[in-house]
């Protein structure tokens, strides 16, 4: 991976003020009127890897979220989950296979978040095996979708952790002042 030059300090106002805040409000409306609260939309996460990645939106829309990487956002210790629709999907996969992922990880109401970053070549052995089995997939009558998934303990493994947040407070964040 190259040296990293990321964008902490936006990132985390970004989280902050669209994120976590308008986030808090809602789930709480949601709750006193008996709905679920569907979440954040996965626009928003990719807004937030942009800013935090000094990256942009990848115009194409059947690739790569961003120019440089995929986004996904889970659950803290869910497992992340790809979906490739049967138009455009072996493009996605192609494309995907080609980037760094970002991973989202996120628990209590978004107070709690992690971001890792992994490196193309760790995942291409995964790419590589999803392709015959989209492949296999699309083949079949009336198959519009192929979704696999990337466990929450291999991005741990593999990933580089970029920052944390904890309680709402950014706890750690890559190259910064411990002291």
């Amino acid at each position: 991976m190259p040296q990293l030059d990321i964008n902490v300090d936006d990132a985390y106002d970004f989280y902050l003020k669209y994120l976590l805040d308008p986030t808090n409000n809602k789930a709480d409306l949601y709750t006193k009127y008996g709905f679920k609260y569907p979440g954040i939309p996965p626009s928003d996460w990719e807004l937030f890897g942009a800013i935090l990645m000094r990256d942009h939106k990848n115009p194409s829309d059947t690739g790569a979220d961003l120019l440089r990487h995929e986004v996904k956002s889970a659950g803290m210790r869910s497992s992340f989950e790809y979906q490739y629709h049967k138009n455009h999907g072996l493009d996605k996969l192609r494309d995907e296979a080609n980037v760094d992922h970002l991973f989202f990880s996120y628990g209590d109401n978004y107070q709690n978040l992690d971001a890792r970053l992994v490196d193309t070549r760790l995942l291409a052995p995964i790419f590589e095996s999803w392709l015959p089995l989209l492949e296999k997939n699309y083949n079949l009558d009336g198959r519009q979708r192929f979704r696999k998934s990337v466990s929450y303990g291999f991005v741990v493994k593999n990933g580089l952790l970029l920052l944390s947040i904890r309680e709402g407070k950014l706890t750690y964040a890559i190259g910064m002042d411990e002291s």
